[in-house]
This record gives structure tokens, sequence and C-alpha cells, in this order.
């Protein structure tokens, strides 16, 4: 079995990113809402469902746009399927990103849908080429977002995941642009926190419920 640690230290790594960070590429802010953690370390944290591309290994501060291949001569995805992440990872051998899934760009509406942020991003920075894209140093910036983040399984995952793809290792910003998207599995991510969270209370739970999602799921009303 695969360290549950460094589950955690993913987790805490991403809350910290989803509340404190703003992305900036050529010009425009990207406030990221909803990721999905991506690593895998040979012998230590063999997750299946990462892509190995060599674009997510030791490249920090940029984007990969998801290619079917492991080099960064491969092929992308047809545009219809193909995603971006923000790459972590600052050690060769080591692939570490975060798919961005949602996101506010350039003091838009919240997007949702990697292809759709995709998209939004390539043609609001004005960077359509997605090797220029790539290519271009993102800049992090800090901000302050004093809200929860709720944590989930990735989706849509395919077989290769294994085991991994049973932990938690997308998380979501509860804020306002939770309230108004249709983010996949809302009310189950509300159920899962509040219930974590013994010591709020059912009649706090109900109303953290309310603000949310704008009722009262079944299994809160019973905490």
């Amino acid at each position: 079995m695969f360290n549950q640690e460094i589950v955690k230290k993913l987790q805490i790594e991403a809350e910290l990113f989803l509340k404190n960070s703003k992305l900036v590429v050529n010009g425009i802010e990207i406030f990221p809402k909803e990721i999905e953690i991506y690593y895998y370390q040979k012998k230590v944290f063999e997750d299946g469902s990462v892509h190995r591309n060599e674009l997510q290994s030791n490249r920090p501060n940029h984007f990969y746009v998801h290619r079917n291949g492991l080099n960064r001569e491969s092929p992308y995805k047809p545009r219809n399927r193909a995603g971006v992440d923000f790459v972590i990872s600052n050690h060769d051998n080591v692939y570490y990103s975060y798919l961005l899934r949602s996101a506010v760009v350039a003091d838009g509406n919240p997007i949702v849908g990697p292809n759709n942020l995709l998209k939004a991003i390539s043609e609001k920075s004005g960077l359509s080429n997605y090797s220029d894209l790539e290519n271009t140093i993102v800049k992090v910036e800090p901000t302050d977002m004093p809200y929860d983040v709720l944590f989930s399984k990735r989706i849509n995952l395919g077989k290769n995941a294994n085991e991994y793809s049973e932990e938690e290792l997308r998380g979501v910003l509860c804020d306002e642009s939770f309230k108004i998207s249709k983010y996949p599995g809302k009310e189950k991510m509300i159920v899962d926190f509040l219930s974590k969270r013994n010591r709020i209370g059912r009649e706090n739970a109900c109303k953290y419920a309310k603000e949310y999602l704008g009722y009262v799921p079944k299994d809160i009303k019973t905490l």
C-alpha cells in the first residue's frame, strides 16, 4: 500500500494553492477554483493515471497541454479532449501537476471543464498556439480566498489509476463560484465535508449546506 502521508501532503499543498494563489500568464489573471492533483514518483507513489510526459517533470511555473505520449514532441490530444495542467514539479523524474478543471479567467464568469478552460486561457491570453502557451512562464501571485477547500475522488480516471482512483485528490474551493457553477458531485462534497466536521453541529451544518447548495440534503438533516 502506498504512503498515505503523501496523499495528505498533496492535499495540504493543493489547499494552500487554491486559497492563496492566482496565476498570471501573458498579462491575464487566472483564479483556480477546481483542480485535480497528479503526482508520480517511481517506487514511491506510482499513480498510473499520471501522463508522465516530460513537460510535467522539473518544469515549475509552466503549463502542460495534454498529449498522447511521453515527450514534448508527442502529438496533442484532440482539441475537444485536451486539458491543461499547471506544473508543480521541480525535480527530475518526479511528475507533479494540477489539472485545472475550473477557474475564473480575466474577470469573467467561472469556466467549468478542463477543455473549456484550456480554450479560454489560450484565447484570452493571446497564446492560441499551445506550444507558445507551454513555453510562457506562468507567474504565481498571492491572493486571499478565505474559504474551505473540499476534496473528493478525481473524475473519469482510466483503469491505469488502480488503487489511486480511490484517493481524494480533487480539490474545490467552496466560494461564490461554487454556488453558481455546475461542478460534478457538489452535494456529495458538501455532505462528506460536513460529516467530518462533527463539532459544527447540525444547525450550523444545515446553514452551511443551504448557503452553498441552496438546499439541505437529507444526510445533513440527520447528522
